[in-house]
């Protein structure tokens, strides 16, 4: 099997998005073809030095250079994965292929004068399941489920072209609507969270990539940080498919799996060296 292997990604701070920024439609989409021409170079680079396609697999992402969660980035991460498609290094980019999105902070402290994205490819075999792989590297750890369904009508993805307003409207109603979702759900100051992503629709071709709705799952998140019950930059954020059965009609579920972490603990190490 192929070994995991990392690229870094350096983004023009005039680039950057993140799921709370203010671009309209019209300049996100300008952003994105700049950053998926830019991930393209980055992909063929990495090629070149020896990076292998792979099928199935985890994507781990760390952020430096940027002061807010790394889960906010997840708006200008999205058309550096659409390069990796470009470029042959996944099949496709869905969820069945890229079956796991974790974003990590830099717990490096290096410095960084601009943006940076590192990203880790971590090969799965064809029935391991990336919940259980990040769950047994926490001996110990203490969770919970926060589980929320989502009217059709509030969920909000990347893909969705509305105005930013209509968009700030969603995540405040989503906040609402999550408060008693969190009711006795304090897990400490260190803790990760996976969040699943269920549809309404189970056949594979109508699964969306879970972390498209990385702007409805930090509008949730968020209400557990205001709520003191969480820290606001969780040493792991990740997206993953739940589909075990269908959500009911025109709603989307997501379950986010809280766990406690070791303070300063090293993801992408502990992943890697056991992989």
């Amino acid at each position: 099997m192929v070994k995991p292997y990392a690229i870094i990604c350096n983004i023009p701070a005039h680039l950057w998005m993140t799921t709370v920024s203010s671009e309209d439609v019209d300049e996100r989409a300008r952003k994105r073809h700049k950053l998926r021409l830019l991930g393209k170079r980055v992909w063929l680079d990495a090629k070149r030095q020896g990076a292998q396609s792979v099928n199935r697999f985890m994507l781990w992402v760390s952020v430096s250079g940027r002061k807010e969660s790394p889960i906010l980035a997840a708006e200008t991460l999205k058309p550096i994965i659409d390069a990796g498609t470009d470029m042959g290094m996944w099949p496709d980019d869905d969820p069945y292929h890229r079956v796991c999105t974790c974003y990590l902070p830099d717990v490096s402290n290096a410095p960084s004068p601009s943006p940076q994205l590192t990203l880790w490819v971590i090969p799965l075999h064809t029935n391991e399941q990336p919940l259980r792989t990040i769950i047994e590297k926490v001996p110990g750890s203490q969770g919970t489920l926060v589980n929320l369904s989502i009217p059709d009508v509030e969920w909000l993805t990347s893909n969705m072209r509305e105005s930013v307003s209509e968009r700030q409207a969603k995540q405040t109603r989503i906040m609402q609507r999550a408060i008693p979702a969190w009711k006795n759900k304090a897990v400490g100051a260190s803790a990760a969270v996976i969040c699943q992503v269920r549809y309404p629709d189970s056949r594979r071709q109508y699964q969306g990539d879970p972390d498209n709705t990385a702007e409805t799952a930090t509008a949730i998140w968020g209400t557990g940080v205001a709520l003191h019950l969480v820290p606001a930059t969780p040493s792991l954020f990740g997206f993953t498919l739940l589909n075990d059965h269908q959500s009911q009609p025109k709603h989307h579920d997501i379950s986010m799996l809280v766990f406690t972490t070791p303070p300063q603990f090293s993801w992408p190490q502990t992943l890697i060296t056991t992989s």
